[in-house]
């Protein structure tokens, strides 16, 4: 992985920018919405990863993976039967792949991604109920940046139905730089979004990543999605527009 300098600042400051229609925390239209989580650590020099769909998963349900990897290469990604792939975002060193699946019978507990060559690799499921059957993934944007690239960014996308749910995917390899930066490294974690809530949050152990959600109160541009942390690092970032059910 690259080597570079990392600056720690003296103060974070969140940042608010809004591009067009706003944006809700809550939950107010009853669109959909995330029902269970799971995550898989970094593993070191991996050939697959498998993510934990969810025991309790019932047909019509909507899963979307996070597979993160880190490193100079891009091997070929095999999903499990039945992923879709929504968008696939990398800097030199970070890889960010987002994957769809609705769930049908019979499906297993726990889906497998394999890899042509070993990388760095960890990931997250999220699996929504209340999703619309038709083409549920109605938007996304990718982002990326590094040393001199930039506040982390996850771009605007715009809705076709009032009430989406946006997720917003954020991965560095900040992470694998801690212990020879600082020995209290709190103060290096990223400012998440003031105008969302979080999801999944890892952003002090192993190489970073979180994701946050919000609901959109109408159709159009959503607001980005702005992370700030007092270092320089390499990330990736992505919004993802999920469409409720009719």
């Amino acid at each position: 992985m690259i080597k570079r300098t990392l600056i720690a600042a003296a103060a974070v400051f969140i940042l608010a920018h809004s591009t067009g229609a706003s944006a809700d925390a809550e939950n107010t239209a009853q669109g959909a919405k995330i029902i269970y989580s799971s995550q898989a650590p970094l593993t070191k020099g991996a050939t697959s990863i498998s993510l934990d769909v969810s025991p309790n998963a019932q047909i019509g349900q909507f899963a979307i993976a996070n597979v993160i990897t880190f490193g100079g290469s891009e091997p070929t990604i095999t999903p499990p039967d039945g992923w879709q792939l929504i968008r696939d975002d990398s800097t030199p060193t970070t890889r960010q792949s987002l994957y769809s699946h609705e769930i049908e019978a019979n499906d297993p507990n726990a889906a497998s991604w394999t890899f042509s060559e070993p990388v760095d690799v960890e990931g997250a499921i999220v699996l929504l109920d209340n999703v619309a059957s038709d083409s549920p993934v109605d938007a996304s944007s990718g982002n990326t940046g590094g040393v001199g690239g930039g506040v982390l960014t996850a771009k605007s996308v715009t809705t076709t139905g009032s009430g989406d749910l946006i997720l917003a995917f954020n991965a560095t390899d900040f992470g694998a730089y801690r212990g020879t930066v600082c020995e209290n490294c709190s103060g290096l974690n990223p400012a998440l979004p003031q105008n969302a809530s979080v999801v999944l949050n890892q952003e002090s152990t192993a190489q970073e990543y979180w994701i946050t959600q919000n609901y959109q109160t109408g159709t159009g541009p959503t607001p980005l999605q702005i992370s700030v942390a007092p270092q320089l690092f390499y990330w990736v970032s992505a919004q993802v527009a999920i469409k409720a059910a009719d």
